[in-house]
């Protein structure tokens, strides 16, 4: 449990950058996403990329991951989200460096009981 007996819920973000694009990716995504991100609410956790050097002629993934305390945080940051504007034109800007993404919801197994009693 995060704190105060309260469920941490975790945002990972898996993108595969195109070849060469990874770390202005990253810098895009840093200066652009994040902030709107953390005025949803969300806590940026850890920032991973892999291999961890800078790749030009193959892609990097990077792994970004996000926290929310409690189900009411995750569900307020997930309504903010949808049919955002401004989310959206930044995921049509980043297309260009992206070769695939995908974001998971993660909990602890801990938690699971607990998250279910919504």
């Amino acid at each position: 449990m995060g704190q105060a007996g309260i469920e941490t819920i975790y945002y990972m973000d898996r993108i595969v950058a195109k070849p060469g694009q990874a770390e202005a990716l990253l810098n895009f995504y840093m200066k652009s996403y994040v902030p709107k991100a953390q005025s949803r609410g969300m806590a940026l956790a850890h920032c991973w990329v892999s291999p961890p050097v800078w790749l030009k002629e193959q892609s990097n993934e990077l792994y970004i991951i996000w926290t929310v305390n409690g189900v009411n945080a995750w569900w307020n940051a997930t309504r903010m989200r949808r049919n955002n504007p401004d989310l959206i034109q930044f995921w049509d800007e980043a297309l260009p460096m992206i070769a695939s993404r995908q974001r998971l919801f993660l909990s602890d197994v801990n938690d699971i009981e607990s998250l279910c009693r919504v």
